[in-house]
């Protein structure tokens, strides 16, 4: 491997372990009290409804503010099928979670399909949630500058004078994580043990002084992931018996072997495109200025994943 290759590698890995805290604590930082898989969910058929929306600059202009949802006359229903097929979630588990979300006020299902509801993102549960997502994206776009892993962005197109477009900020957050999680769920084999192979994965890519390939137990694993414990062993199992990862003394853990090798390499200079991505994204609606300009403290920040 050329030196180019090698640093380009190196970079890859190490904004991979930044984005997959980033990820696991978006998706684990419970949307207002919901479950960790009901919260990928709502996030999954939130961002199908407005997909229209994202690609209208005056749609973002008018829905960007953390007061203003869009509302449900202009939102595209989504299918359960689809919400099924995008998770590789049994299409059974999602209608029966998609049953229980529409009792809690967090979903609609019609005939057309499911939408999230104006009066579930405008209510003060998700608000608390989003300024906390919007607060750790932007501890991600800073931990990932500061290591030197951020390239060049574009200028902002949007006015910063009313504030940070904090709503606009968690949709392009959102759609980062949907993206970078596809092709780690699509190498462990579903969602449950994409999360649990990815919790597993953000700690074998530590780089804190230890050697890379750290290993993490079960029960750190489920309280990392607010899944039940018993799921969690049984995920974990599976990835082993696969050969996903290994089993040690102290726990689960990827092996270096692994980490080098050209299947996880490639899904890292994946998701490394998908960062930057987001980060474009965030500079072009002025987010990133903002950020710049304003400087918020953050006050509503979710658990950081260990080693983060």
């Amino acid at each position: 491997m050329s030196e180019e290759a090698t640093v380009g590698s190196e970079r890859d890995r190490a904004l991979a372990h930044l984005s997959l805290c980033f990820v696991l604590d978006a998706a684990t930082g419970g949307m207002a009290g919901l479950k960790t898989l009901d919260a990928v969910l709502v996030m999954a058929i939130n961002q199908a409804n407005i997909a229209p929306l994202t690609r209208d600059p005056d749609a973002r202009l008018r829905y960007g503010a953390l007061d203003a949802p869009a509302p449900d006359a202009e939102r595209r229903p989504v299918s359960v099928s689809a919400v099924a097929t995008s998770l590789k979630l049994p299409y059974e588990t999602v209608r029966r979670r998609l049953r229980r979300l529409a009792e809690a006020g967090a979903c609609h299902v019609g005939e057309r399909g499911a939408v999230v509801p104006q009066a579930f993102l405008g209510s003060p549960a998700y608000l608390d949630t989003a300024r906390a997502l919007h607060e750790r994206m932007w501890t991600f776009y800073r931990d990932a500058r500061g290591a030197g892993l951020v390239g060049e962005l574009p200028a902002s197109r949007y006015p910063i004078d009313a504030g940070v477009a904090v709503r606009g900020a968690i949709r392009l957050g959102a759609d980062y994580l949907l993206r970078s999680t596809d092709g780690f769920v699509g190498y462990f084999g579903d969602l449950i043990s994409g999360l649990t192979g990815m919790a597993v994965l953000c700690e074998s890519l530590r780089s804190d002084g230890q050697a890379s390939g750290a290993s993490i137990t079960v029960t750190a694993l489920a309280q990392r992931l607010r899944i039940p414990l018993e799921t969690v062993r049984r995920h974990g199992l599976d990835l082993v018996r696969s050969g996903r990862c290994v089993r040690r003394r102290r726990g689960l853990a990827v092996t270096e072997a692994m980490l080098a090798g050209p299947i996880l390499g490639g899904l890292f200079h994946e998701n490394a495109g998908h960062a930057h991505r987001l980060f474009a994204g965030l500079a072009e609606r002025g987010v990133i200025e903002a950020w710049d300009r304003l400087r918020p403290a953050p006050t509503h920040v979710l658990p950081a994943a260990r080693g983060a």
